[in-house]
């Protein structure tokens, strides 16, 4: 490698270290999540990715690199911390610098991209808190275990990675997200594991061009950077191959406090209940054995003033209103045990349940709900 190259490596890593020596100056002691003694091991560490790089720089050392300096940068050192509680400079305040650091260097010494890796969606899961540093997360996946967690950044306002599935709160960089002209297609560019490669994920359903759309938007504008008004809600969404499988909001008062379900004014609550064959609804609340499941309900809940299902007969939103026409039966346990659903006769509903949330957010639910299977 030429010299000048090399030096300029190391300019770069010092510029790092310099940032970090400054803000740890100009950051009160009880706000400081690192020491002197963490920005020196941090430059050691990045001296000696440099010089593994400078020894061997064949695709497969290139990668056990970047898994060592990613691993020494994320947990201070520390070799007995679990990869669940990654807590260093490498997600903690310069996942973006290092993270471009560690992959300019790379590429100055051969590295190449994976292997593409491709995702046609058959499930989404949607999650929005405006009160939140986590504003905006989605999954996007063939299962539940094969897909990307994407969540938005809102100090960048832009999305970053989730390599963990389950959930971490500690993402890395997207690179060059970008979108086709008919939305059926995004994809970007990552650093994880060690492999610098390409996500492509490509459209099945109307639904996910919409959320294609939403997500290039969302990333190249800033969208949720203001604060909500306290009485925005939160939200979760799921989609299984464009169908609507789950939609529950949370409201909040004009204190930002929780409107308790049991009260006038809460969030809508609709899902695929599953019902065994002694007519129980197998849900989270209710964790007993279950004989087989024999069918399947897309139901509301009502829990004003008591706990009640009704069967989903349309769903529907104009405006910030989403409305729901229920059908002619109730459900309900039969006693306390709630071992059993009995259903009793009566008159349909319309229930209206009104949306308080950004534009961006009532625009992007209008969207998926329009366009569901």
């Amino acid at each position: 490698m030429e010299s000048v190259t090399l030096e300029k490596i190391k300019a770069s890593k010092q510029q790092i270290i310099d940032q970090m020596y400054a803000e740890l100056e100009n950051t009160p002691l009880e706000d400081r999540f690192y020491s002197s003694s963490n920005i020196e091991s941090a430059s050691a560490d990045l001296d000696t990715y440099i010089k593994r790089l400078s020894q061997k720089s064949d695709s497969e050392s290139i990668a056990k690199s970047i898994k060592w300096i990613f691993q020494a940068l994320s947990t201070f050192g520390q070799e007995d911390e679990s990869p669940e509680y990654l807590w260093g400079f490498i997600y903690n305040g310069y996942t973006k610098e290092l993270t471009e650091f560690i992959l300019n260097t790379a590429f100055a010494f051969g590295l190449e991209k994976g292997n593409p890796k491709t995702i046609k969606p058959t499930i989404i899961h949607l999650k929005h808190n405006p009160h939140s540093t986590d504003r905006f997360r989605v999954y996007i996946g063939t299962t539940s275990n094969n897909g990307v967690l994407l969540n938005y950044n809102l100090r960048s306002s832009q999305f970053e990675y989730l390599e963990n599935i389950y959930g971490e709160r500690y993402g890395l960089p997207v690179f060059d997200l970008t979108i086709n002209k008919d939305s059926s297609e995004l994809s970007f560019d990552v650093l994880a594991s060690g492999v610098y490669k390409t996500i492509i994920l490509k459209a099945v359903q109307p639904t996910d061009n919409i959320l294609f759309t939403a997500i290039h938007v969302l990333h190249t504008s800033e969208q949720l950077e203001k604060d909500a008004p306290p009485d925005h809600c939160s939200l979760e969404l799921e989609l299984t191959e464009g169908v609507l499988t789950r939609l529950t909001t949370m409201n909040y008062d004009a204190n930002n406090r929780i409107i308790n379900m049991f009260t006038k004014g809460t969030g809508i609550k609709v899902f695929v209940q599953k019902i065994d064959a002694n007519g129980c609804f197998q849900s989270s609340d209710n964790m007993a054995d279950h004989p087989e499941i024999v069918a399947e309900k897309f139901v509301i809940v009502d829990a004003v003033p008591d706990w009640k299902y009704y069967e989903i007969e349309d769903l529907a939103m104009q405006n910030d209103i989403i409305t729901v026409r229920t059908g002619s039966q109730r459900f309900e346990y039969e006693n306390d045990e709630r071992n059993k659903v009995i259903a009793h006769e009566t008159e349909a509903r319309t229930i209206s349940y009104p949306i308080r949330s950004y534009d961006f957010m009532t625009a992007l639910l209008h969207g998926l709900l329009a366009s569901r299977k």
